[in-house]
């Protein structure tokens, strides 16, 4: 198939343990704990098509300096280019 990646940079020392994610077919929300209050759901809402919920990855890598890097792949449904992540309507 084909993957939507979505990339997150997070604080030092976030673990796999502060994480946590919800994957409906056209919704997602990962939230995650070690970010500042009011930044904690780098996504959530209605995405811009349907996923595979059940076929979606993520993992926590480190990333520049002392920063740790999330990496979220979503598996489309369709074969086609995504304008926008997330949809508000």
């Amino acid at each position: 198939g084909e993957e939507v990646t979505v990339r997150v940079t997070l604080p030092a020392g976030t673990t796999s343990r502060d994480v946590r994610l919800d994957l409906k077919e056209q919704w997602a929300r990962l939230s995650v704990g070690t970010l500042p209050e009011g930044k904690r759901e780098p996504l959530c809402g209605k995405l811009f098509q349907p996923i595979n919920a059940a076929d979606c990855e993520w993992h926590i890598e480190d990333g520049p300096g002392s920063l740790r890097t999330l990496t979220l792949s979503l598996e489309k449904k369709r074969k086609m280019r995504w304008v926008l992540l997330t949809r508000n309507d």
